[in-house]
Formats: C-alpha cells, structure tokens, sequence
C-alpha cells in the first residue's frame, strides 16, 4: 500500500479549502436581475407609503379574499416596490416565521398573499415577492 506524505495531504486540502473561499466571496450584495429576484427584503425608502400600502391591500383582500388569504394577508406589514398597470416588482414584507402566532406552512401563507396581491393589482408583467420578518425571500416573482 502507497501511502501520501503528510505534506502533499496538507497542501492538497489546503489548495482546495482556498479555491472554495475563493468561489464563495460574500462581498458583493445580492442584486436583482431583470424581473427583480432579491433575495433580501430591499431597503425601505418611503416607511409611511409602504405601511399605507400594505393597510390598502389588508382592507381589499378582507372585502375580497378567500379564508386563507384572509388569514395570511393580516401577516403583511409594508409593501414596497413600484408597479402600475404594465408593469413592476412588488416586495410584501411579512411577519412570517417571527410573529406572535406561528405559522405552520410558510410557502403556503407566502403563496396566499401573492396570489391576493395578484388579484389586487393586475398587471400584464409584474411580480411580487414576499419576505419573512428577517427579511428573507419565502417567495419570489409570483407573477401578478
């Protein structure tokens, strides 16, 4: 049996060790691409539109909405983002995974509210995406 020198190992392992911190720099942030995939709620640059925003969205889907969109839109917070008739990304900041009830499926009350803000505010193409209260994608680009 052919043994490898304790050297030749430990320089093997290190060579790999670097290219893989190498490939996996944490330095640039996240960006969007063209249909607006962040991974990341964004900045909230307009606080009292974002919260207006979202009170306008509670109050059409409690008029409107199914039981389940009913019970996932009260987690909504802000929305941010811009859309109109054509276009957009909207970015639906929640309370899911931190509020004071817990929420059993994620996916599935992050689901409720796009499609609630799909019926909401159609558009020929936008998308929505809708975070946790850390601020992490549950859901991106629901088409809207």
């Amino acid at each position: 049996m052919k043994r490898t020198p304790h050297t030749a190992a430990a320089l093997a392992l290190g060579a790999v060790l670097l290219a893989g911190t190498a490939a996996c720099s944490t330095e640039k942030a996240a960006e969007p691409d063209k249909i607006g995939v962040v991974e990341k709620l964004p900045e909230d640059t307009n606080e009292a539109q974002s919260k207006k925003n979202a009170q306008e969205f509670r109050s059409w889907v409690a008029e409107h909405g199914t039981a389940q969109q009913k019970q996932a839109a009260g987690r909504v917070d802000r929305i941010l983002g811009e859309w109109n008739e054509h276009t957009g990304n909207a970015y639906i900041s929640t309370d899911i995974n931190g509020g004071k009830t817990p929420v059993k499926d994620p996916r599935a009350a992050a689901a409720a509210i796009a499609d609630a803000f799909a019926e909401w505010k159609d558009s020929e193409q936008g998308y929505a995406s809708v975070y946790d209260v850390f601020g992490n994608a549950v859901l991106t680009n629901q088409r809207f």
